[in-house]
């Protein structure tokens, strides 16, 4: 393929795929968006490249390996911003490892480009939550509650990331945007949050739970699976699924069919004991329900 002008620094050989992994798809849609935006064709940049048309296609549809380099060429030829420039051939130059632990500031996943991307394109999402609520509810008093409370975040890095984390929550009202499913574990309502902050999340689940794709259910704190790490499963319009892993400091990006079966288990079990729907949004919107005033009976 070096008659389609692609480098590799390692010299290994490209390779197509009827299966692009998420990192390939993530790439993919970057270069693809620069593309549209840019209002050229794949074959004007592919001649401007000295690319083939046929490998131009199937890089911007995620069936082609590329090196950063090659992705710094593509966006160069489509005037992309240099931000999109540097997250992108970064993202492209990560290796298999790098990207599925996927470092980020304490308690803040929000600010990683792969979560929003999988948010954006999900058809469906469960998320379990054991010891807080799950990001995509927050208010913004409740967020700044919990992350300043860490004591490990300066004041700026806390602003961006609530702004992201309300930025990541546009799926919910948009009306293509994923069913949602998310469940809470009991001990998440043991959070002591200042009165003010309380009533505005009670406020903000009371309008959450009218919408039909929205779904919240509490976990007892007797069941077993309740001590799982907090996890959430991605399902996109295709089928395919991704297993995000959540740890104060970094994210663990899982699609090895292998690696998702304990986290598919687990939101059967959790299915079958969380509280149904109606009793999950009565405990939660009943007074004192935050500050473990209230608890779950199974």
């Amino acid at each position: 393929m070096s008659n389609a002008g692609y480098h590799n620094d390692d010299a290994a050989k490209p390779t197509s795929s009827k299966k692009p992994s998420l990192k390939r798809r993530e790439i993919a849609a970057g270069l693809l968006h620069a593309l549209q935006r840019s209002k050229r064709t794949r074959a004007n940049i592919a001649g401007k490249l000295g690319w083939t048309e046929p490998d131009t296609s199937r890089m911007v549809n995620g069936h082609l390996d590329v090196s950063g380099r090659d992705v710094a060429k593509f966006l160069v030829a489509v005037e992309a911003s240099a931000e999109e420039i540097d997250r992108l051939t970064a993202l492209a130059d990560l290796s298999p490892r790098a990207y599925t632990i996927q470092p980020h500031p304490t308690h803040l996943p929000d600010v990683l480009p792969t979560l929003t991307y999988l948010g954006v394109n999900a058809r469906t999402i469960i998320s379990y939550e054991p010891h807080r609520l799950p990001h995509l509810t927050h208010t913004i008093g409740y967020a700044e509650t919990l992350l300043r409370a860490t004591g490990l975040l300066t004041g700026h890095t806390v602003r961006d990331g609530i702004r992201a984390r309300i930025d990541r929550q546009a799926i919910l009202t948009d009306p293509t945007g994923p069913d949602t499913t998310f469940y809470i574990g009991e001990t998440a309502l043991a959070q002591s949050l200042p009165s003010q902050v309380a009533a505005e999340q009670q406020l903000h689940f009371h309008t959450f739970t009218q919408h039909p794709r929205r779904h919240l259910r509490l976990v007892p704190g007797t069941v077993a699976g309740a001590a799982m790490p907090g996890f959430t499963l991605f399902q996109d319009q295709h089928s395919r699924e991704v297993v995000t892993v959540h740890t104060p400091t970094a994210m663990l990006v899982l699609e090895d069919p292998d690696h998702l079966a304990p986290y598919q288990q687990a939101i059967s079990e959790l299915a079958a004991t969380a509280l149904p729907q109606a009793d999950s949004t009565a405990r939660l919107l009943t007074p004192g329900a935050f500050g473990g005033q209230t608890a779950c009976r199974s």
